[in-house]
């Protein structure tokens, strides 16, 4: 489960960029023995027209699309619509045939409850995957991936397209985070102010107000004298140039702290965002299990 995991991160990592590989099969999934890690290769014909991967199978211009064991049904059907769920089809194929050895055709095909017990719960999702009518599958990998989580399986990663950042990254990576920097300075009646480069986001008063790890500063103008509002930090400060650069330079330093404290606090935010997603998932499953079996069982 931790290789075929590995396998969905791949192909869902083309997928959320809107590329659908379309062969699929287990010579196109290489092993990196340096970092030991499955990759998922040759997406040779993922940009290409169905008319175009016909013509070249017809014609004998490229022998290899010809194969089409972990090819989805629409996939030899000419003029009919391939997409993403094509992948899925092939991925369920290889799923079961890395329990079972076998590649699933038609009906009685060999189940992995049968070779493996305790991961018997992947019949139901391998029939889901290879169903004939793409419309009866999975809806995308998030789908598959979320049946796994709800079933205990810790490594299988959530992964999402960060659109600012142009890739896929995890589900609990940092959203992108500008630090703040200090742009400005004003000093009128009694009151010094600094300009930040943009307004505060929610949480990083605290961190500049109460810093982590300490701090160092001014006998009753520590980082809690100091107030924020949208770009602008002020304090009340008395007529001292080098009473005045010392609060600019604590200020500074309150402000780094307050940057890497937000960032420890969307790292937190993040990862409690995942844990409570999983254990909601984990509660859907047990409890559909759990009428599953109970419709089963009871009679009328």
């Amino acid at each position: 489960m931790p290789a075929f995991s590995q396998i969905l991160d791949g192909v869902e990592a083309a997928h959320l960029s809107n590329v659908w590989h379309r062969d699929l099969k287990p010579e196109n999934i290489l092993w990196n023995e340096r970092d030991k890690v499955l990759i998922v290769a040759d997406f040779g014909i993922a940009h290409f027209e169905e008319e175009e991967i016909f013509t070249a199978i017809e014609t004998k211009a490229a022998t290899r699309m010809a194969n089409f064991q972990y090819s989805a049904p629409e996939q030899r059907v000419r003029g009919s619509k391939v997409d993403h769920r094509a992948d899925i089809f092939s991925l369920g194929l290889i799923l079961n045939e890395m329990f079972t050895g076998e590649i699933a055709q038609g009906a009685g095909y060999k189940r992995i409850s049968e070779v493996a017990t305790a991961h018997g719960y992947l019949d139901d999702i391998v029939e889901s995957m290879i169903q004939q009518n793409p419309n009866n599958r999975p809806s995308s990998i998030a789908e598959i991936k979320k049946e796994l989580i709800g079933r205990k399986n810790s490594f299988i990663a959530l992964q999402q397209y960060d659109a600012t950042r142009k890739q896929v990254v995890s589900s609990s990576a940092l959203p992108e985070f500008e630090a703040l920097s200090f742009i400005g300075v004003d000093y009128a009646k009694g009151v010094l102010s600094l300009k930040l480069n943009k307004n505060v986001p929610p949480g990083w008063t605290q961190e500049f107000q109460q810093p982590r790890g300490g701090h160092s500063g001014i006998l009753g103008y520590g980082p809690e004298a100091f107030q924020i509002i949208g770009d602008t930090v002020t304090v009340s400060a008395r007529e001292d140039e080098k009473f005045i650069q010392d609060l600019v330079n604590n200020a500074k330093q309150y402000l780094n702290a307050a940057n890497r404290g937000y960032l420890e606090q969307l790292r937190d935010q993040a990862v409690r965002n995942e844990r409570a997603q999983r254990l909601a998932l984990e509660k859907a499953i047990a409890e559909a299990e759990l009428r599953k079996n109970i419709l089963l069982n009871v009679k009328l």
